[in-house]
């Protein structure tokens, strides 16, 4: 592949990746196959269609190759086929998989019409058919920029047109989640009188972190001092049995926490002498670590060569999954751990406390698994983070919380990136999942 090939190439595929806007579509990208004349990439998506224009105009704007669209048996839709000099570029599109995702439109649905319901006295209508058109209608009519759910003009501007596309996609599913929280949400004002509620799309109420991960926010009226009791909600959509991650990090921002980047910067040490097992790589490309540049040299290494490179690439992954276990295990970081873990993973701030509500078409309930995990946290006497054995996944690490009963939290370390910048070329900075947590 010609050098000016691969880091057009590359150059689109970080252009397709960044200019995503996380809230729209649910979209992920890997490589499925590399050959010696064809490269395959497997793109999964909530919206494929949009999802296809956008890998086009990026493998156009950067002259990849030419480009067609070709039906195959891979899938449903039309790949897109792009013929370089050298090479050939296949990218497959896939429906996303596994619960609903968590899209911009889902939002609008299982997020914002119940804080409109609510304040609107709306009623949770039946789950048949004409039910959910009903109150559907009922959401239309209701909308007022005015509401007090939406907490600036620009969420507001933002809800009337997550409404006007409700109609697309699984409706009938959607608003029967809606239906579940708003009778949820009812639950508790039964028992404890709610003043106003909130839609946490891109602005935060006054005196919550910008960042906090709630979705909806309860507010309770004035406690000590004026201060408003809020409490924040986090909607997880998805079947009934199914576990989404509760934490998307990387391992930069955990030893940043710590106050350990020093430590991070140190871990590359660990990891450079798997590097210079590549032929074009030699000592003086240390200096060009985490660019781009020495970036592309492991993507060529891996179009030569993808089983060395694979195996250059789980040596570094295992390396750098033991050195967060070691942090975590460090005795001197036990406070900041119990911090971390309060803080990111179980996401509690203080005095804004956050509640996990999993919504289904059936039910809206706390999810127990995350009142287990913070209730561990509060009460942890040691904690302790282990590698599986067995043959278990690669990517996962465990930590056992305990202060006579035991906890599991089920932790995964792996690439997330696309193209050059993927495994070897993510360096030090792969991505970390919480993934769930259990009583053992």
């Amino acid at each position: 592949m010609a050098k000016n090939e691969l880091l057009q190439l590359n150059k689109a595929l970080q252009e397709f990746q960044n200019a995503k806007e996380v809230d729209d579509i649910n979209e992920e990208i890997g490589v499925k196959s590399a050959g010696k004349k064809v490269v395959t990439y497997n793109v999964k998506s909530t919206d494929r269609e949009t999802t296809r224009d956008r890998v086009e105009k990026a493998l156009k704007k950067h002259s990849v190759g030419t480009i067609k669209r070709e039906q195959r048996a891979v899938s449903s839709m039309a790949v897109t086929e792009c013929t370089g000099k050298d090479m050939k570029y296949v990218f497959v599109y896939k429906p996303t998989k596994g619960g609903m995702s968590q899209t911009t439109l889902n939002a609008s649905i299982t997020e914002l019409f119940p804080c409109i319901a609510f304040e609107a006295g709306i009623p949770a209508s039946r789950s048949d058919r004409n039910s959910i058109r009903t109150f559907y209608n009922q959401i239309i009519n209701a909308y007022s920029p005015n509401l007090k759910c939406f907490l600036d003009d620009r969420d507001a501007k933002a809800g009337k047109e997550f409404i006007d596309k409700a109609e697309t996609g699984k409706f009938d599913e959607k608003v029967k989640n809606a239906i579940n929280i708003l009778r949820w949400v009812r639950r508790v004002h039964h028992k404890h009188p709610i003043k106003e509620i909130y839609w946490g799309y891109r602005k935060k109420p006054t005196g919550v972190m910008s960042n906090h991960p709630g979705d909806i926010f309860l507010n309770f009226g004035t406690g000590p001092k004026g201060k408003k009791k809020i409490l924040g909600v986090s909607l997880k959509a998805g079947g009934a049995k199914t576990d989404e991650p509760k934490l998307n990090t990387y391992v930069k921002p955990i030893f940043d926490f710590y106050g350990k980047t020093n430590q991070y910067e140190k871990i590359k040490d660990l990891l450079w002498p798997q590097y210079l097992q590549i032929p074009s790589i030699e000592e003086s490309d240390k200096a060009n670590w985490g660019k781009n540049t020495l970036a592309l040299k492991t993507y060529e290494f891996e179009k030569l060569n993808e089983a060395e490179y694979n195996r250059l690439y789980d040596m570094n992954l295992d390396i750098i999954k033991n050195e967060l276990v070691k942090l975590i295990n460090d005795r001197n970081n036990f406070e900041k751990t119990k911090q971390w873990l309060s803080e990111k993973v179980a996401q509690q701030q203080q005095d804004v406390p956050l509640v996990v509500v999993k919504a289904t078409e059936s039910f809206a309930r706390r999810d127990k698994a995350s009142d287990l995990l913070i209730e561990a946290v509060a009460s942890v006497k040691t904690i302790r983070a282990s590698v599986p054995t067995g043959g278990r996944s690669k990517q996962a690490f465990n930590v056992m919380l305990a202060d006579g009963s035991k906890v599991t939290m089920d932790f995964t370390t792996r690439t997330n990136k696309v193209g050059a910048n993927h495994k070897l070329g993510q360096f030090t900075n792969l991505a970390v999942k919480f993934n769930k947590v259990k009583p053992t």
